[in-house]
């Protein structure tokens, strides 16, 4: 999942870039695929432009020039916000860090505080400080306790995003359990939701490394929901975690996006795939594999890219 990287532009690269990227994709996709998984010995061409990078290199020159145009201290920290979103997504996350703390020391209120805490520890999560991000997040959220109607109202906010870099927090300390609690506080719009499908996805994940161990009764129900009914591919790499890997299926929905969302989607199945053939197939190689074809893509901002890169220095 890409997480939020400014609000200001969407931005897409120029047509003939765009072109020369999905077709590079396109092969990178049919080896991805090749028989399950990263073809051994195929080595697809890069893609000749790279649109999350684009997009958050578009982001942080908008941002740089709003800071300029900035005529109060609430203007100034929004605009240096967007810019620690950018440079976070772009893998600068100290600069992110520093930016985001000089945004703090604007902020006029306490809910411009609370925002700009979500982007901070959503940067020490990428600096591969999960405990320190937690330490803003598990007071923010609530995450000790258990969670009242009037938290999970809609009238209280929808902190999903919150929820899901807290559930990565969890995960990057091996924290099963606690990953899965966070997940179950986000709050999509219904069964059907893209988020509801990615949020099963992201459990069916955490499942597999703790073993079978955790168990949620909403998370669980919508796993199964969203096996059955989800056409893209959340569904298909769901049922992946279940012992079927529908590989026409996640063609067919990686075919449906475009640029950005497709990149961005391209990044969540080399994740799934990678982390499948390490925890289920015991295949460390197909692993490494996988790895290195999600560096290539370089799917900037995606969570799943800036989780791999951590944890896979740890494995053995």
């Amino acid at each position: 999942m890409r997480r939020d990287s400014g609000s200001l532009v969407e931005g897409a690269p120029g047509a003939s870039g765009f072109i020369g990227w999905i077709r590079g994709c396109t092969l990178l996709l049919s080896v991805v695929l090749l028989a399950g998984c990263a073809g051994r010995g195929a080595e697809p061409p890069k893609p000749a432009t790279n649109p999350l990078e684009n997009m958050n290199e578009l982001l942080l020159s908008l941002a740089q020039r709003l800071e300029t145009l900035a005529t109060g201290d609430r203007e100034l920290a929004l605009a240096l916000r967007s810019q620690a979103e950018s440079l976070d997504s772009l893998g600068r996350s100290q600069p992110a860090l520093e930016a985001i703390d000089k945004a703090l020391a604007l902020a006029p209120d306490a809910e411009l505080q609370q925002e700009l805490l979500s982007t901070k520890a959503a940067i020490l999560f990428s600096l591969d400080r999960a405990s320190d991000a937690l330490a803003i997040l598990v007071p923010m959220l609530a995450l000790e306790q258990s969670p009242s109607a009037e938290q999970m109202a809609a009238g209280q906010g929808d902190l999903s995003q919150e929820y899901i870099v807290a559930a990565f927090c969890y995960m990057r300390l091996e924290r099963w359990s606690d990953a899965a609690r966070a997940l179950s506080r986000t709050q999509p719009a219904g069964p059907e939701d893209d988020l509801a499908a990615y949020v099963a996805l992201t459990y069916s994940y955490i499942k597999a490394r703790s073993g079978e161990s955790v168990s949620d009764a909403w998370l669980d129900a919508q796993v199964e929901f969203s096996a059955a009914n989800d056409a893209g591919h959340y569904g298909a790499l769901i049922q992946m975690w279940r012992g079927d890997f529908n590989r026409d299926q996640i063609a067919k929905g990686l075919s449906a996006l475009k640029g950005t969302e497709q990149q961005d989607a391209l990044g969540e199945v080399l994740f799934h795939r990678m982390a499948y053939a390490r925890y289920v197939e015991n295949d460390p190689d197909m692993a490494a594999e996988l790895y290195g074809r999600l560096n290539d893509l370089a799917p900037y901002g995606n969570i799943e890219w800036i989780y791999a890169r951590q944890f896979v220095g740890t494995v053995r």
